[in-house]
């Protein structure tokens, strides 16, 4: 056998794949292997898969690459007469006349089942005409529907040997064999296939002259329907049900256009309306317009079931795009035209668009009720008023005979809106939203955010069972600080409840490239490794343990490297993959963390959070270091940095009172700076780095001159406060470019950063060298939680990393929206940097970022932590800049800006002045449907234009004739 090993390797690594070398190397190798019993030959299968990859090394790693195409052909038909089902793995690399030598010497067993796995990506280089061949020969049982369906739809490609030329195509192989038309071509109805990747290449083929006809198969469906080979009927009940198989988009979409394609008469529509009306449950849009559009044409014949369909479409105004709105409203107005006992109920029906924050919609709507309501119904007007407070100022004009009727029925405050209108005086139902909100100042720290400490033992092994499944950051914070409280109760049993995390954390430490997992995982195996050095029993239970654990680790990372290099010790961890320090804080921190658990101190983490998402409570925070301070132990430089930069800044005169009553020295001069406006620095300085931080805490901007001498103050003060400028873009070769990012921190100058970092500032390591440390949120929370009194600097980075326009990755919308929520659980006011965020964001491509964006403008409007004007200079830069279209923003006030309340609707009013004030002299795309908001919302407020220079700015338009009507009525308010 180790003759047949080596050669085996000997003949595959020398193998050129001619036809000669095919005949008098490869196949009789292959008899030779078909004389041993299979036993002997499946000895072959260790020496394939190593042959398969070539190994090298790099810098330290090893590297593995997939061998050449000659060797991959001879080890496939090798593994194809050793392997069983599941290990062959290399078939893609046998083509239909290899295996038509190979067959007659050696068919297995496993040959149907493993063709028709449709699962598997390893199968046979073979095509549909190929397997049919294989079926004639007898050497398949069958095909089964799946595998057909996947390869039916490439018959009809003639591949071309020349490189340089594009394939043609042939419909009419479908006619080839009688099967095909007959049962074959249905399988495409119920299976994922390639069928729109090969019709969207057959018609790009028609199109650029290769085919002198259109040779797509969705042309000849259609053919072979008109001539009698399919049966038409039900070829479109067959598509109709496409739609329900839970297919991808691109397969809705194409059977969609198939069904157009198909073009059904007037007959076939009436005879397939159920099936049409089934469509509308689907979760693509496509669908259900083109089923629209094929309603629209059949709404005036007799055979239209319009009752049914105005039930049934009554679920689509929720969800479909405005274009399928306007299909909807064609089709009610003329069943209204038709059926006159329809129109009450498709009035009501349309009071929908209301809801629908774009005004073309309404007026829609508000214009069929007009037409066709009657305005005696007291149904349609309670409907109708039902619905007032979302309507546009256009709309109520449109049906104020209806608001008329509707008030004089309703109670005090609708009166009030009829002594308006009688006396002529504009008003709108957004006269009677919310006004101001409330003047109670959101609390930081309340009862209902508190953050539980674990009552016992058993809630703290409960709580660190969960270590690396915790959502929030808060959690592990709490989870370390009570290993510290409740390490002193544990005993042997406990500790073997603890093997599993333990187990969990070797895993990790093996195989995690996320660094603050892995360093979480480090630190708990530097907690285990206290238990074994204190275990002097004769058993040796938790050394046990411990080696057991190691030698699992060792197994693990046998094929990744040494062990050693994988598993160091807490002291010795560093990221896996990057030069970055962003997290050489947390490890620092956790190190004191193990040195108090191994010297019996029992004092309390200072920068353990009290209240969600990373706050400490003043008073409490002042309480902990008062135990220090009776202990006479100096607290950890990292654990009191990190908690000065978490300590609420609320309840400050409690807070003070309680410094005096219980601190001293410099702690009590610490906090007395930090909490109180008046009070200046005062020596001595023992905590340099903690100085700075409360600096930084109290007033960001401000560079206190006793700070200036600190051996820690080494990099300039905007890296500290995250104050960047941010510059103007270089001109772009297109509009709204997609590589072009708002701010562009100058990440290649870090070697400098670092040379000048005094390792002494926790700010300081959060200078982020990379995005590959923020692109998921388990790294981001962390990082953001550790200041959440002044986030700009982490802010700042994850602008320069993920705020793209264009069309932004997945990892980059996550990341900001994961910041944008962020910032809505903090309470600090939002500088610069946080505005920049929060412009770019209501400018962003994704909705979902955008609507993060408007929550956090309301919410921040409500608790005054945003400059208002500052946010319309930041949106009027960036239109100046053209990075994203203006149309994302307006649509986005109209979603969930636009009549939150009477306050929010003033301050959007003040918001679109400054933004509009400030856009280019040449009207940009967009820019009519701002106005016409705007214009809204000063009807709205009952305002006119005052700020004289949006008035000079709107003069200055008048010359467009696009913006005339809009900006006449401006002036005219």
């Amino acid at each position: 056998m180790e003759e047949l090993k080596h050669e085996l390797e000997k003949l595959s690594k020398a193998y050129k794949d001619t036809p000669e070398k095919e005949e008098k190397v490869l196949i009789p190798f292959i008899k030779k292997l078909l004389e041993l019993p299979m036993k002997e030959r499946r000895k072959l299968l260790p020496v394939i898969r190593d042959l398969q990859w070539i190994k090298g090394k790099f810098a330290g790693f090893s590297s593995e690459t997939f061998c050449s195409r000659d060797r991959a052909r001879f080890l496939a038909v090798v593994q194809f007469v050793c392997a069983n089902k599941k290990e062959m793995d290399m078939a893609y690399n046998i083509n239909f006349d290899l295996i038509c030598k190979l067959l007659p010497l050696y068919c297995p067993t496993w040959l149907t089942d493993f063709i028709n796995d449709d699962k598997s990506w390893n199968n046979f280089n073979l095509s549909y005409e190929e397997l049919m061949s294989l079926m004639d020969m007898g050497y398949l049982k069958e095909l089964a529907p799946s595998r057909i369906a996947h390869l039916l739809p490439g018959c009809i490609r003639i591949a071309t040997d020349d490189p340089k030329k594009k394939d043609s195509f042939n419909s009419n192989l479908l006619l080839k064999r009688d099967i095909m038309l007959k049962e074959h071509i249905w399988t495409i109805f119920e299976y994922d296939s390639s069928v729109s990747y090969q019709d969207e290449s057959a018609k790009s083929a028609y199109k650029e002259g290769i085919t002198a006809q259109d040779e797509s198969i969705s042309a000849a469906l259609y053919r072979f329907s008109l001539d009698g080979h399919l049966d038409r009927n039900r070829l479109l009940k067959a598509t109709l049900a496409t739609f329900h198989r839970g297919f991808k988009k691109d397969m809705a979409g194409w059977f969609a256009g198939f069904f157009e394609t198909l073009q059904p008469t007037t007959e076939e529509l009436l005879s397939l309306q159920e099936e049409m009306m089934q469509v509308f449950t689907s979760s693509y849009t496509k669908p259900i317009n083109v089923m629209l559009q094929q309603f629209k044409k059949i709404a005036v014949e007799d055979g239209f079931s319009y009752q049914e369909f105005v039930e049934r479409a009554t679920t689509l105004f929720f969800s479909s795009p405005k274009n399928s709105l306007f299909t909807i409203y064609s089709i009610f107005e003329k069943i209204a035209a038709q059926h006159p006992e329809m129109r009450e109920t498709c009035c009501i029906t349309l009071c929908q668009l209301f809801l629908k924050k774009d005004e073309s919609l309404q007026k829609k709507a508000a214009g069929f009720i007009a037409k066709y309501g009657d305005a005696s119904s007291s149904v349609l007007q309670e409907t109708l008023q039902a619905y007032q407070p979302e309507m546009f100022q256009n709309a109520q004009t449109t049906i104020a005979t209806f608001n008329a009727q509707s008030i004089n029925k309703t109670n005090n405050t609708e009166t009030a809106y009829t002594e308006a209108v009688n006396t002529g005086i504009t008003t709108t139902a957004a006269d009677f939203l919310s006004e101001e909100p409330s003047t109670e100042t959101i609390r930081i720290c309340r009862e209902d955010n508190r953050i539980p400490f674990p009552d016992n033992k058993e809630d703290f092994l409960f709580q660190l069972s969960r270590l690396f499944d915790m959502e929030e950051s808060w959690e592990t914070d709490t989870t370390i600080a009570a290993i510290i409280a409740f390490h002193p109760q544990l005993d042997e049993e406990d500790f073997s409840r603890m093997e599993p995390i333990f187990q969990r954390a070797a895993n990790i430490v093996a195989s995690s490239w996320m660094p603050y997992e892995d360093l979480l995982a480090t630190f708990l195996l530097e907690y285990q490794r206290l238990w074994a050095q204190a275990d002097t029993t004769p058993q040796g239970f938790l050394r046990n343990m411990f080696t057991r654990l190691e030698e699992k680790l060792k197994g693990i990372d046998s094929n990744r490297g040494a062990y050693d290099e994988r598993a160091k010790r807490l002291a010795d961890w560093k990221p896996g993959y990057s030069n970055a320090t962003c997290f050489i804080p947390f490890k620092k921190l956790w190190i004191d963390v193990i040195c108090r658990i191994k010297g019996g101190n029992t004092l309390p983490l200072l920068s353990a959070p009290t209240h969600t998402p990373a706050y400490i409570q003043a008073t409490e925070l002042i309480q902990r270091l008062a135990a220090y301070q009776k202990a006479g132990t100096k607290p950890n430089a990292w654990d009191f940095q990190l908690a000065i930069a978490r300590c609420a800044m609320e309840d400050k005169e409690e807070a003070i009172a309680t410094a005096r009553q219980l601190l001293k020295d410099e702690y009590l001069h610490l906090f007395l700076f930090l909490l109180d406006e008046d009070t200046q620095p005062e020596p001595p300085y023992n905590y340099q780095p903690v100085w700075i931080t409360a600096g930084l805490v109290k007033s960001p901007e401000t560079e206190f001159k006793a700070f200036k001498s600190f051996s820690c103050n080494i990099l300039s003060h905007n890296y500290l406060s995250g104050d960047y400028e941010w510059k103007e873009l270089k001109p772009k070769e297109k509009s709204y470019d997609t590589d072009k990012r708002l701010l562009q921190l100058e990440f290649y100058k870090w070697h400098e950063y670092a040379k000048r970092n005094s390792h002494q500032l926790w700010q300081e390591h959060l200078i982020i060298n990379s995005k590959y440390n923020m692109d998921d949120s388990r790294y981001m929370e962390p990082l953001l939680c550790c200041f959440p009194n002044r986030p700009e600097p982490l802010i700042a980075q994850i602008i320069t990393c993920y705020m793209s326009f264009g069309t932004p990755q997945e990892d980059s919308k996550r990341s900001i929206a994961h910041a944008l929520r962020m910032l809505l659980s903090f309470h600090c006011p939002l500088r610069e940097m946080s505005l920049l965020l929060l412009g770019g964001s209501l400018l962003f491509a994704d909705k979902t970022v955008r609507s993060y964006a408007a929550e956090l403008w309301v919410e921040g409007l409500t608790a005054g932590r945003i400059n208002n004007r500052r946010v319309g200079e930041i949106l009027a830069r960036l239109i100046c800049m053209e990075l994203a279209p203006l149309k994302r923003f307006t649509t986005q006030v109209y979603e969930s800006m636009y009549k939150r309340s009477d306050f929010h609707n003033r301050q959007l009013e003040e918001l679109l002045t400054v933004f509009i004030s400030g856009l280019p002299d040449k009207p940009v795309i967009g820019l009519k449907q701002l106005l016409e908001l705007h214009l809204e919302l000063l009807i709205n407020n009952h305002s006119k234009v005052a700020d004289e220079q949006l008035r000079q700015r709107l003069q200055e338009w008048t010359t467009s004739s696009n913006l005339k009507k809009v900006i006449t009525s401006l002036n005219n308010l």
